[in-house]
C-alpha cells in the first residue's frame, strides 16, 4: 500500500503544472473538445468497446482503478481493458455517465474531477445494479487539439440493487 501511495503522489506531482504557469478554467473551446473526449468514453463503455478506450488513453498514461495495483503505459492498460471489459453478449450497461465539476486547464494539460456513476444488469433480466463515485483525471491535450486522459483515479460505492423492473 505504501509503494502504491508514494507511486500516486509522485504521479500527481509530475503532472502538475510547472511553477509560474498560470491555471484557468477551460475556454468553451477546449470544453468542447473536452467534451468529445468524455461522449467517446462513454459510448465506449456502454458498448463494452475497450478497443475504443484504449484509444483514448496517451501512450504513457497511468490508471490507478480501486483496489489494484497502478496500470502503466497504454500496453498495460490494452490488456487490463480487455482483460476486464464488460461482456455485452451478457451483460448490459444501462448507465454510465461522469459529472465533471471542475476542469482547470495548465498549459497542454486539463485537470478534472467529478462524480461517476455506473448501472448494469444482466442480459433480459428485469433489473440489475448501479454504483455512484468519484473520480480525478489529467488530461493531455494533442498535436491535433484532441484530448487523451494522461492519469486517472476513481472510487466506486457499493453497488446498490435496483428495483424489480427498474432500470437506470
Amino acid at each position: 500500500m505504501k509503494i502504491v501511495a508514494t507511486f500516486f503522489v509522485l504521479s500527481m506531482l509530475a503532472a502538475m503544472p510547472c511553477p509560474g504557469q498560470t491555471c484557468r478554467t477551460a475556454t468553451p473551446g477546449e470544453q468542447v473538445r473536452i467534451q468529445e473526449l468524455s461522449d467517446k468514453d462513454k459510448s465506449a463503455s456502454i458498448t463494452g468497446d475497450w478497443r475504443s478506450l484504449a484509444t483514448l488513453w496517451t501512450d504513457d498514461a497511468v490508471v490507478l482503478p480501486p483496489g489494484r495495483q497502478p496500470i502503466i503505459g497504454i500496453e498495460g492498460i490494452r490488456a487490463w481493458l480487455q482483460q476486464d471489459h464488460v461482456d455485452v453478449m451478457k451483460v448490459e450497461v444501462t448507465d454510465y455517465s461522469v459529472a465533471v465539476h471542475e476542469t482547470r486547464v495548465c498549459g497542454d494539460e486539463a485537470f478534472q474531477w467529478g462524480t461517476t456513476r455506473m448501472a448494469m444488469k444482466p442480459k433480459g433480466a428485469p433489473s440489475g445494479a448501479h454504483a455512484v463515485g468519484n473520480i480525478e483525471r489529467v488530461l493531455r491535450r494533442q498535436a491535433d487539439w484532441a484530448w487523451k486522459v494522461e492519469r486517472a483515479i476513481w472510487n466506486m460505492g457499493t453497488p446498490i440493487p435496483d428495483k424489480p423492473g427498474e432500470s437506470r
